[in-house]
């Protein structure tokens, strides 16, 4: 979480970037830059849409809803509880970049408002106001136009413990591959996402880090660098 010792104004400056997807867009006016990595897409067909989508995915796999999590049921053999954690988290980050991708894709700024960081909500007016802004730019056309997003598969989950060995958080860091046409062609960007949650899965928050200097990350997900170690 973003720490009070942090101005409002050096908050809303880093707010708009780690926006992700949407931050690239405005990337410009917080002076933060940043580029993408273009090349033909090579993707595999998802699969047609069912009650569960992942049912018969096995975990990395494209679907129709996105990139397929492991299932908790091949943790049968797994005895230490920190690694069954790891996998519950895993899979909950996997489902909420999922979830964030296909708001995206569709322009639902309320889910897609759910997984930004709250101090990034408050720099910019509170929730409503950061709603219509979200929908703003989703109405830009100025936004780049994607027609597919796919998150994942998660690169790295680790737990974040303090110096007693007390839990503290766990985090992520996963791809995000967006789809677009250009000159009749499919291309597709390259960024990356860091996620946190604190409370083993049940709230998750996400933020764009493409390009962003460690010291801007460590501003707005200070403990996000247990991912980001090499």
């Amino acid at each position: 979480m973003i720490t009070t010792c942090y101005t409002a104004s050096r908050i809303t400056k880093i707010a708009w970037r780690s926006i992700f997807p949407i931050g690239m867009a405005l990337a410009m006016a917080v002076a933060l830059g940043g580029c993408n990595t273009n090349k033909e897409a090579e993707t595999s067909p998802t699969e047609s849409v069912s009650a569960d989508p992942y049912e018969k995915a096995r975990a990395g796999e494209e679907t129709s809803a996105g990139i397929a999590p492991p299932k908790f049921t091949d943790t049968s053999s797994v005895s230490d509880p920190m690694a069954k954690d790891s996998i519950k988290v895993h899979i909950a980050f996997q489902l909420a970049a999922n979830e964030l991708s296909s708001a995206y894709i569709n322009k639902d700024a309320k889910t897609y408002a759910k997984y930004t960081l709250p101090a990034i909500v408050k720099a910019n007016g509170g929730i409503e106001s950061y709603e219509n802004k979200l929908g703003m730019v989703f109405n830009d056309p100025g936004t780049p136009s994607y027609f597919k997003l796919l998150s994942g598969p998660l690169q790295r989950t680790k737990a974040k413990l303090d110096d007693q060995g007390y839990l503290q958080g766990w985090y992520c860091l996963l791809p995000v591959r967006m789809f677009r046409t250009e000159a009749g062609k499919t291309l597709q960007d390259v960024k990356w996402m860091g996620g946190q949650t604190l409370d083993e899965g049940k709230t998750i928050y996400f933020i764009d880090i493409t390009n962003l200097p460690p010291q801007k990350i460590a501003q707005i997900m200070p403990d996000l660098q247990v991912v980001l170690v090499k």
